[in-house]
Formats: C-alpha cells, sequence, structure tokens
C-alpha cells in the first residue's frame, strides 16, 4: 500500500485531474497526470479508477489497485515530486502478471517525464 502522503484523497481531487490533466495512453492502463506548480515540493501523489466494466468482482478490482500500488512504490525513489498522477485501467490489466505492469509503468512514467 502506498503511503498516505502518496495518495490523492478526495474524488474532487481526482476529477480535477481528469479535467485538467494530459493523458497517456498504455497498453494495460492510462495515465492523466498534471503539475502540483508550488513554491513548496510536495511528493508526487497517485489515484486509481478501475471501473466495474474492468471487471465486475471488487476482489480482481482490488487486486489491480494492490499491484499498480506495489509498482508505484518501487519507483518511489526516482519519482519526481510535484504531480498528480490518475490511473485508468484498461480490461488487460487483470490478467497481466506483476512484471509486466513494472514494465508499463515505468515506459508510461519515462514518457510522461516523471522518472528519468
Amino acid at each position: 500500500m502506498l503511503p498516505s502522503k502518496h495518495r490523492l484523497p478526495l474524488r474532487t481531487e481526482l476529477h480535477q485531474v481528469k479535467e485538467k490533466g494530459v493523458l497517456i495512453q498504455g497498453r494495460l492502463f492510462s495515465l492523466i497526470l498534471t503539475h502540483q506548480g508550488g513554491k513548496i515540493r510536495q511528493a508526487s501523489r497517485f489515484g486509481f479508477i478501475i471501473s466495474t466494466k474492468v471487471h465486475k468482482k471488487a476482489v480482481k478490482r482490488n487486486r489491480a489497485k494492490r499491484l499498480l500500488g506495489e509498482a508505484i512504490q518501487e519507483l518511489l525513489p526516482k519519482i519526481k515530486s510535484d504531480f498528480n498522477v490518475v490511473f485508468l485501467a484498461k480490461k488487460r490489466l487483470i490478467e497481466a502478471p506483476p512484471a509486466a505492469i513494472k514494465i508499463e509503468l515505468k515506459k508510461l512514467f519515462t514518457q510522461a517525464g516523471i522518472i528519468d
């Protein structure tokens, strides 16, 4: 589980990122990201949207969230600060192995400029 300072807590903040953010498409999931842009540096925060269209069972959706959170946690030291990122899951994410999720995450973060 991600530390609380790295979670995007409120539904209103998720909607703000969705409205103002930049969309980056991936094979397993998409990213919507915004830059916080303040004088004080804050830790990057992450939120997850996994619809019932992806899978009907909550167990499967929660497992996908946990796998994404674990993959993010491994990259946390490399991630730049001041970003808000929302993950939009696709159906392929449910069947994907953890190694594929980590590879896809690193690829999309590099493409977005969140990590070097």
